[in-house]
Parts: structure tokens; C-alpha cells; sequence
């Protein structure tokens, strides 16, 4: 019985069913519904939807979006280039039917990613020219040229972009920017100038002091000061040992000759120093010799001596200083390269007054000879006259010194020696027509006859000596200049 009562259940669930889902149906459209020129009539809204998007891509199908750029097209198509409508609210509208018009703008897919990549495409960097320092070579600077490079403003290429597709042009034309160079090969030359240049000259007789020369030349050499730097002589050329490569020669110890290791380094510091004047760096530290140097003018030596007197020069320039050190066979050569200059300079020496050396020690000796040629001590000033196109010339002081004269040493014979030198004086003199001869009539002719005394001449002396037969003291004659 419970069976048979639970039967008819089964037909009302059929029934209920079927009016739950009739009532629950989509609505379709009405006919005589168009949206967009699209038939949608009869159509569920989903697939009108459907059918509107489809009638937007067949008008897209065929459509090419082209921007060109420097000689480059970048070409787009449907997917790439779209449509954007308010499709979703016409079809809602359109359950009343009717004929219906869509807002519609065309679109490029993801836009900002898709033009950032063709500015990453197009762009090409410039390149600045570039210095490079070679101080050992004949030219010390190679440069190379500047390239310019290229780029598209993105801001303003999207910009192009959207406008022409909101006015249905399908090309779009954009120029792209140069990328200038922030260092032209011009503007590199004119960074590597030569600014000054110094020579001073020496015996290459004296192997030792030219090998010191030339050695602190070659720890000079190649030496690049930035802006503001300060270069130290000591710290860069280091001490003067035979360890670092320096040898024994003479050096100025207390007023004296003496022997000393790195004899003549204080010729490179000079050179140094003078065409860093002329190149209008300025000048931090120096210290004058005690005694003038016969390869320099009073006033413009720069002595250095281990780490108490040092030669320091600033770099006041606008840009980086280079210098370039060389030496040969008895020369020594210092450039300053920088950025070009306008102002120029040279230099003055001027002597204010000589101090007369105190007389000359006389020693007994086997033979005449000169230990030590006397020499004139010097008050002197240095100036710096510089020069600039359209301006008067300034004349600066920029240093006064003083050097201590120096006493000559003498060796002669005793007199009981005299008369036999005189006599074999008057022998070479008459009977004789070469070197020894010649001397002694020169002496002759300065002292009152031939034969009555012996001329001393050194090959570098300022001076040569006579010495009168009998007699304690000399005549000077100006011969060769002293090194």
C-alpha cells in the first residue's frame, strides 16, 4: 500500500521540473534587432554578444597598423589591433529591439609593453670619444671619434599612436632623437692640449747623474693628475737609494760638491717645476738650491732632498693634467698636456745683485790644478709674465733668492818647483806649435810675456786660471761655461 501511494510523486516532479526550467530560459531577442549592422534577432543576449564580436573582427581582418620609424615598420594585425566597445550594455539595451550603433575605438594590445619594446628595438646609445694615454709613444695620445646615437620619445610616440587609430589612419611616421655624445673627439683634443713644455740639458759624459736623470724621468713619465690633485716628486719618483735604482753622484751637502746617491734627480724636479709654471699649475712646495745650478736660471731651480724638501704641485685646471717625461743624450724634456687654454706664459729671470766669492784657497801640491773653480754668489728674483688675447700683459713675482758664492780651491807647486815650470813653459811655448804651446802664449799674452807662467783651462769651467812664475796669486779669464 505504501508503495502504490508514493507512485504519483514521480509525474508532479516531471511536471515541476519543466516549468522550472521554462521559467528560468534565457530571453531572446526580438526580431528585427540589429546591432551594429549584425542580425542578433531570435539570439539569447550570450550569443549576440558572440555574433557582434565576430562582425568587429571580419572588419579587422584585413587591417594592418604600421608604425615606421629611422627606416624600421613594425607592423600589427588582429588579435595585435582590437577593438574596444560598450558591446555588453548595447546588447542589454537591445532586448527591446531595435537598431543599435556601438562605440567603438580600435585598440593596440597592451600598448605601453608594445612600445617600450619598439623604443628598446630602435634604441642605439652614443658612444663618447675616448682618450687614450700612451707617454711612452711619440704621439702620447691616441683618440678615438664619437658615435651619436638614437632613440624614440615614448610618451609622445604613444601619443601619435592613439590619435591615429582614434582617426582611423592605419600608418603612423615618427623621427627619432639623436643621442648626442656628452665627449666629441673635438672636445678630446682639446682636453689633451699641450700646454707646456721645458727642456734642460746636462753632460751625458757623467753616466751616473744621467742615469738618475733619466731614471726619475721614467717614474715622472705617465703621471695623470685630476682636477685638484696634488702631485708629491718624493712620493712619486720615491726615495734615492740604490735599492728604488739611483746612484752615487755629486750632490750640493752644506754648500759642497759632495758625492751622494741620486745625484742630479734634483735637474728632473727642475724641469718639473718650470713647465709646470708655464702650464699655470700652481706650485704648493718647492726649495732653491744653496749654490745657483749652472743648468737653470737664478730663481727657477726646485731642489729636493729626501722626505724634508719636496716639490708639490696642484692640479688648478679644469680638467685632468698628463705629463710625459723623456730623456736622451744630455737632454732632458717635460711636457704638460690639459684642456686647451687661452692664457699663456713665459718666464724672467732677473739678477739683483752678485757676491763676490772670498779669495781662493791655495793648497801645495806635485802639480798645478784647480780642486774647485770660485764662483759668484746671486740675489735673483723670478717672475711669471702671463699673457692673454685682449688683456695687458701681467708680470709676477713669484720668487726671490739668494745663492752662496763659492770659494776656489788651488794646488800649486812651491816656489823652489816655480822656475823649473817656467822654464819648461818657455821651452813648449818656443819650440812647440801644438796644444801646450798655444796655451802658454795665450797665458803670455794676458800676463805681461810668454813663458812667465801656466795656464790651467778646465773643459766646463767658467773660468781659467793663470798663474804668474813667483807669484801666490791668479788672473781669471772668462772661458766655458761651468757644469
Amino acid at each position: 500500500m505504501q508503495r502504490k501511494k508514493k507512485f504519483w510523486l514521480y509525474p508532479a516532479a516531471v511536471v515541476c521540473l519543466y516549468f522550472l526550467l521554462c521559467g528560468f530560459a534565457p530571453p531572446r531577442l526580438p526580431q528585427n534587432t540589429f546591432i551594429d549592422g549584425a542580425d542578433v534577432s531570435g539570439m539569447a543576449a550570450p550569443a549576440a554578444l558572440s555574433a557582434v564580436r565576430e562582425r568587429l573582427a571580419e572588419e579587422l581582418a584585413d587591417k594592418v597598423f604600421t608604425i615606421r620609424a629611422g627606416g624600421r615598420a613594425y607592423s600589427f594585425r588582429y588579435p595585435e589591433i582590437y577593438y574596444e566597445t560598450n558591446a555588453r550594455e548595447v546588447v542589454r539595451a537591445a532586448r527591446k529591439g531595435g537598431k543599435y550603433v556601438l562605440k567603438k575605438s580600435i585598440r593596440l594590445t597592451k600598448i605601453d609593453d608594445t612600445l617600450r619594446g619598439i623604443c628598446d628595438d630602435f634604441y642605439k646609445r652614443s658612444e663618447d670619444a675616448h682618450i687614450e694615454f700612451l707617454p711612452c709613444e711619440a704621439e702620447p695620445f691616441r683618440i678615438s671619434g664619437e658615435k651619436t646615437g638614437q632613440y624614440l620619445n615614448g610618451a609622445r610616440l604613444k601619443e601619435e599612436v592613439e590619435t591615429a587609430l582614434e582617426s582611423g589612419v592605419w600608418e603612423v611616421c615618427v623621427q627619432p632623437q639623436k643621442e648626442l655624445p656628452r665627449l666629441t673627439e673635438r672636445a678630446a683634443r682639446a682636453q689633451a692640449s699641450l700646454l707646456s713644455s721645458f727642456t734642460t740639458y746636462f753632460s751625458a759624459e757623467n753616466a751616473p747623474r744621467a742615469h738618475n736623470i733619466a731614471l726619475a724621468a721614467e717614474k715622472l713619465n705617465g703621471t695623470v693628475l685630476e682636477a685638484g690633485e696634488i702631485l708629491s716628486f718624493n712620493k712619486r719618483v720615491g726615495p734615492r737609494t740604490a735599492k728604488n735604482g739611483f746612484l752615487e753622484a755629486p750632490i750640493i751637502k752644506a754648500g759642497e760638491y759632495v758625492p751622494g746617491l741620486g745625484g742630479g734627480v734634483c735637474q728632473a724636479s727642475t724641469t718639473l717645476y718650470n713647465a709646470a709654471l708655464l702650464a699655470g699649475l700652481e706650485i704648493k712646495e718647492y726649495h732653491p738650491h744653496s749654490l745657483a745650478s749652472g743648468y737653470i736660471e737664478p730663481s727657477f731651480d726646485a731642489m729636493v732632498s729626501g722626505a724634508s724638501c719636496d716639490l708639490k704641485i696642484k692640479n688648478t685646471l679644469a680638467g685632468k693634467v698628463y705629463l710625459v717625461c723623456r730623456s736622451g743624450k744630455g737632454w732632458l724634456k717635460v711636457s704638460v698636456y690639459g684642456r686647451e687654454s687661452a692664457v699663456t706664459y713665459t718666464r724672467e729671470s732677473v739678477v739683483l745683485n752678485r757676491i763676490a766669492p772670498p779669495a781662493a784657497e791655495v793648497r801645495e801640491g806635485e802639480e798645478d790644478s784647480v780642486l774647485r773653480a770660485e764662483k759668484e754668489g746671486i740675489v735673483s728674483e723670478g717672475y711669471l709674465i702671463r699673457r692673454e688675447a685682449g688683456k695687458p700683459d701681467e708680470r709676477i713675482r713669484i720668487r726671490k733668492d739668494k745663492y752662496a758664492p763659492v770659494q776656489g780651491i788651488l794646488v800649486r807647486r812651491p816656489e823652489s818647483d816655480a822656475g823649473q815650470t817656467a822654464e819648461r813653459g818657455e821651452d813648449a811655448g818656443g819650440g812647440n806649435m801644438g796644444a801646450a804651446g798655444q796655451n802658454s802664449e795665450t797665458a803670455g799674452a794676458s800676463g805681461g810675456g810668454a813663458g812667465s807662467g801656466l795656464v790651467i783651462a778646465l773643459p766646463h769651467a767658467r773660468f781659467r786660471f793663470y798663474f804668474g812664475a813667483g807669484t801666490r796669486g791668479c788672473n781669471m779669464r772668462a772661458g766655458a761655461q761651468y757644469k
